[in-house]
């Protein structure tokens, strides 16, 4: 009887470190489930800081204004639906800036 009782101590000990077990691989999961949800959106592109952006594209627009493009700046300033800068909207601000860039070539 003795060796009935050890056996089903080892049998309530292995079920016990199977729920341990068990719940481990669970908890690995959720934890794996949670950083891919954090790495999508991780994925989006950055907030970009408008201010610099003005900054930037407003340098580059003096510049090619000082090279002698100021006339092809306002025309450009015209196709983003804008008289000056300040009345382009900051999503425009990037393909404002290569449109200035490519001014001259």
């Amino acid at each position: 009887m003795s060796a009935m009782n050890d056996l089903d101590l080892q049998l309530k000990e292995a079920e016990n470190q199977l729920d341990q077990t068990q719940e481990t691989i669970r908890s690995i999961r959720q934890l794996l489930s949670s950083n891919e949800n954090e790495a999508s959106s991780d994925d989006e592109q950055p907030k970009r800081d408008s201010i610099e952006d003005k900054v930037t594209v407003r340098k580059m627009l003096a510049k090619k204004s000082a090279e002698g493009y100021t006339d092809q700046v306002k025309e450009l300033l015209h196709k983003f639906g804008a008289e000056k800068l300040s009345d382009v909207d900051p999503k425009d601000y990037e393909d404002l800036y290569y449109s200035a860039e490519g001014l001259g070539q």
